[in-house]
């Protein structure tokens, strides 16, 4: 049973991999087109997507947009930016920092606070693992340099267990989601509609929350740097159109969760969890964020999960609140 859930949602990942929905070409009085890397989730920028609210918005302005995507992750959509294919995307901020470390040309211009609600470490109901600490000797399903990993590492701080005492299975979402049902690993560190997913239609039961371990991850949004450059006025536009879609889905929980249905294959159960945790609205990255997000760099680093620090400052772009 908890194999057919998850095969279901990773189809649904993997349903127009690498599809794009692109508005009309653009004439040559309106020659600007913007791509968004989007991924399967609940984040406001999914809401834009499906409610179709950026496209109005913009229309005023004569640019297009057009939907790249879906992204199974934050890394492969880091990719696409550094490669020129989209200019603008989402991810956490463990992630996001990490892309910073190098030379990409990537800047983040808006920050939104994590509650700490919807991600964590689960196991399955038959396990004799009951804490963090139960981890040591195991082997957990994590997606490399993300929010996984991030979270365990975290974890695993907290509860006093060495990094090196539990065993890391380095897995795409969806692999992790198979790996997990099948027991071919002991534990998973979850998050975006997995983590509600295994809770709720899948035989498993969580043994850390994220708010639990002190998780500073945040979703963060970030933008090709030569293209903030060349249209500076376009990420205002954008960071209203995400604080809208935020507050329209806290404030309409029971259409937010028809629409996670609909969109992403969850059941009913699953979606109404999903709608119903704290969807905060995004902000532009001032000096809160900032320390916030340095103060997650150092601890990545620290952790030997970054090899140096990433310049963050140097990755900013102001955007008016």
């Amino acid at each position: 049973m908890l194999r057919s859930i998850f095969l279901r949602v990773a189809a649904a990942f993997l349903a127009g991999l690498g599809a794009v929905s692109v508005a009309e070409a653009a004439s040559p009085e309106a020659p600007v087109t913007l791509r968004l890397g989007y991924l399967r989730g609940p984040e406001p920028l999914s809401i834009s997507r499906l409610r179709g609210t950026l496209e109005k918005r913009l229309a005023a302005r004569n640019i297009k947009v057009a939907w790249v995507g879906p992204f199974l992750a934050y890394a492969p959509a880091a990719e696409a930016l550094n490669a020129n294919a989209i200019d603008i995307t989402i991810g956490s901020s463990s992630a996001a920092i990490s892309s910073l470390v190098g030379t990409a040309p990537i800047s983040l211009f808006a920050y939104q606070w994590d509650a700490g609600d919807s991600s964590g470490i689960v196991v399955r109901n038959g396990s004799n693992i009951k804490t963090v600490a139960d981890l040591a000797g195991r082997t957990v399903a994590v997606n490399r340099g993300g929010t996984g990993d991030y979270q365990l590492t975290k974890a695993l701080e907290k509860a006093g267990v060495a990094s090196t005492a539990v065993k890391r299975a380095f897995l795409s979402p969806v692999d992790s989601a198979v790996a997990f049902a099948n027991g071919h690993v002991d534990a998973w560190s979850a998050w975006s509609i997995f983590f509600p997913t295994a809770l709720v239609d899948g035989d498993a039961r969580v043994i850390a929350q994220a708010s639990e371990f002190g998780s500073q991850n945040a979703v963060v949004y970030v933008v090709r740097t030569p293209f903030a450059a060349e249209h500076p006025e376009l990420l205002k536009d954008v960071l209203e159109d995400l604080r809208e879609s935020a507050r329209w889905a806290q404030q309409n929980r029971e259409e937010a969760a028809r629409l996670w249905v609909q969109e992403l294959k969850l059941s009913p159960a699953v979606a109404t969890r999903v709608a119903n945790y704290r969807n905060d609205e995004p902000v532009p990255v001032g000096e809160k964020e900032l320390v916030a997000l340095e103060s997650l760099n150092d601890w990545l680093v620290g952790s030997k999960l970054l090899p140096k620090p990433a310049p963050i400052r140097d990755h900013v772009i102001a955007v008016g609140r």
